[in-house]
């Protein structure tokens, strides 16, 4: 019964949440980044909504990915300059498809990645027989399955059961009526840990193009200094990053306040990555591949293939830090200044 609810919520790939409007265009100076990204995390609404993107000479521009087929596609043919997206599109893009996509970085190891359902249903067991919804290749929308979710069918009437959320869609759903509320039945915690989840992700091509790799770099570097205040968790750091994350995805206080603690979470947060550089968790992707191979995830990898030698960070490898390396050795010491408010 576990196994194939297992399956979906460490496979689950395209997670979304509408965007806010695009901030006030930037002096020209500034260079142009296309962000593609399922959902806007913490260390995003950080970045975005205290300065740092800025202060890094960056306009960053977010692009919604609206499934993983098209926003990997977008990436590949330059359509993002990076995006995030759960490390299991990458490794099975690569992989089986031999795509040259490269994996910069690990942001997190699945902030509230959970099982919800209706009200009606408090058990895993009592979803035996019964549909999830999950993401369709073509529209990812968890958006809107958490909109189905809380009414409880579809638009054309069809009843619905469970979902897979993830940051920040638990927090949003702490604050609906008892009577709509989904319920956290099952945490990706629940069944496997370490995992690796939400990756920066770049074209391998951008590594040797001297422009790309620049706006990449200061990306990173904006990123990576975000991260840092986000896990300081000073009094000041945490008031700033509350009322960002609230500004950015235009919710409460309380709300941002949960949002928060999901995305510090010492488990499964944003501030997770070991040696809190971007380092991918090893033992993470080990486990994201397994549990991909015990459902038929790798048909197309020749027999034998050595996945410990594979994931191996290197030149031409699925995972390479040189830029972000260079990003954090160029972190320039910004912190937001004031009150924040």
């Amino acid at each position: 019964m576990h196994q194939p609810i297992l399956h979906s919520l460490v496979a689950a790939a395209s997670l979304t949440l509408a965007a806010p409007p695009q901030k006030d265009a930037t002096p020209s100076q500034l260079q142009n980044v296309n962000y593609g990204a399922f959902t806007q995390t913490a260390t995003y609404s950080i970045a975005n909504e205290l300065g740092f993107f800025e202060a890094y000479g960056l306009n960053v521009t977010y692009l919604q990915i609206p499934n993983s087929t098209y926003g990997y596609a977008q990436l590949l043919n330059g359509g993002y300059d990076i995006a995030t997206g759960t490390i299991d599109n990458a490794v099975n893009l690569r992989f089986n498809s031999n795509k040259n996509l490269t994996v910069i970085g690990q942001l997190d190891q699945g902030p509230e990645l959970s099982i919800a359902s209706i009200p009606s249903i408090t058990d895993p067991t009592q979803l035996k027989g019964l549909a999830l919804m999950v993401d369709s290749p073509t529209v990812g929308s968890t958006n809107l399955r958490y909109a189905d979710l809380v009414a409880g069918h579809l638009p054309n009437g069809t009843d619905v059961y469970a979902t897979i959320l993830t940051y920040p869609f638990p927090a949003l759903a702490q604050a609906l009526p008892a009577t709509t509320r989904p319920n956290i039945i099952a945490n990706i915690s629940d069944f496997i840990q370490p995992i690796s989840s939400s990756a920066f992700t770049i074209r391998q091509a951008a590594l040797t193009n001297t422009t790309e790799r620049s706006v990449i770099r200061s990306f990173m570097s904006a990123m990576y200094a975000a991260n840092q205040y986000l896990a300081a968790s000073t009094p000041k750091s945490q008031k700033c990053s509350v009322e960002a994350i609230a500004s950015q995805l235009n919710v409460t206080t309380d709300i941002a306040t949960t949002a928060y603690a999901a995305a510090t979470d010492p488990l499964t947060g944003e501030t997770t990555s070991p040696n809190g550089n971007f380092t991918v968790s090893r033992q993470g992707l080990l486990n994201i591949i397994d549990v991909r191979s015990q459902f038929g995830g790798f048909a197309s990898v020749p027999a034998g293939f050595n996945y410990a030698q594979a994931i191996l960070p290197g030149t031409g490898k699925l995972i390479d830090y040189s830029i972000t390396e260079e990003a954090i050795a160029a972190v320039n010491g910004y912190k937001p200044n004031g009150n924040c408010s």
